[in-house]
């Protein structure tokens, strides 16, 4: 085993220490000639796509609980257009209306995260081990994903409670 510390272009040394190194004995057969950075790319190759696998798997997550959320929220409001079209009959500002759906949506969401940054700080001590340079707790991604969600919810609550508040009470109460 011959190891060499060179300040840089560790590449080009290479094939001058592998000539001269059959220089001295051409009868030596040389393998696994490579520098410290390939070797621990090498080494690192498994965890890596385990790791890069992972955070493709966590991103589509994200991406699903944000459209499913948008979903349920909106399909929730839209089935409140009629008391919203009642609110407003009865002298409700519309502004008002929407903003109280907003502050509900946003109350609900409010509890999602709170309870999913629970089982996401539990399910980090299952991965610790697959971790390498990140904290468990890595707040600046935890709360990206909490901004996410929460911009989801409050748009998913806006839009349905934008329109059903532009509705003609008079339709929104025949409405079904």
């Amino acid at each position: 085993t011959l190891s060499l510390r060179v300040a840089d272009g560790a590449e080009n040394v290479i094939g001058g220490v592998t000539r001269a190194v059959l220089a001295v004995d051409p009868a030596l057969k040389l393998r696994d000639v490579w520098t410290v950075e390939a070797a621990i790319d090498e080494r690192l190759a498994g965890p890596r796509f385990t790791m890069t696998l992972l955070a493709g798997f966590a991103a589509l997550a994200l991406v699903l609980a944000a459209v499913g959320l948008y979903g349920v929220i909106a399909y929730a409001v839209a089935q409140r257009t009629r008391e919203i079209g009642v609110r407003i009959a009865l002298g409700a500002r519309p502004q008002r209306v929407v903003a109280q759906v907003i502050r509900q949506a946003a109350v609900l969401a409010g509890i999602g995260i709170v309870l999913g940054l629970a089982g996401a700080v539990a399910a980090t001590r299952v991965l610790r081990s697959l971790l390498y340079g990140v904290t468990p707790l890595d707040a600046p991604t935890f709360a990206a994903a909490a901004v996410l969600l929460t911009v989801t919810a409050l748009l998913a609550a806006y839009a349905p409670a934008r329109r059903a508040a532009r509705v003609d009470p008079v339709t929104a109460l025949r409405a079904e």
